[in-house]
């Protein structure tokens, strides 16, 4: 089986890049779209997830026009097109570098859709910070039941 998700430490070099795991350079090369993410980090995404998120944000009609313009701000004007290098690595313009909080060590997260790019401290202060409303969530849904298999299921 193979994961479209992982959590990939690296560095954030002195040119201000930053390394596309080798397991990932396959879905990540050629053009990339890079935008400010909802938490404080940056999202790298191939051309054809942006349209789509970017259809999402300015097509929904339950938005004001104000939290429109807020999106428009903060996720479309922001969106640059970068290309990994032959090494892999993708330069990170500095107001992403900025807005993630990225220092020396960073995290390449792979979601479904997309990559997250954080300072590793950032990250893991982000979690801690964040267990109750983890927890809660996971309690709403049968907490640790979720992770028991079926009587019918291998294992």
């Amino acid at each position: 089986m193979e994961l479209k998700t992982g959590n990939f430490p690296t560095t954030l070099d002195d040119k201000g890049r930053v390394g596309i795991p080798a397991k990932l350079r396959d879905r990540y090369s050629g053009e990339l779209v890079i935008t400010c993410g909802i938490e404080h980090c940056a999202w790298v995404m191939k051309p054809d997830v942006w349209e789509h998120v970017v259809e999402k944000l300015t097509n929904s009609d339950l938005l004001t026009e104000k939290e429109r313009l807020l999106i428009e701000h903060k996720y479309i004007n922001q969106a640059q097109v970068l290309e990994p290098d032959r090494a892999g690595r993708v330069s990170i313009p500095a107001p992403f570098r900025r807005y993630a909080r990225l220092t020396k060590e960073c995290l390449v997260i792979s979601a479904e859709n997309r990559l997250e790019i954080w300072d590793e401290e950032f990250f893991f202060s982000f979690l801690d910070e964040n267990q109750e409303a983890v927890q809660a969530a996971i309690n709403k849904m049968g907490s640790l039941k979720l992770f028991r298999m079926g009587a019918g299921d291998n294992g």
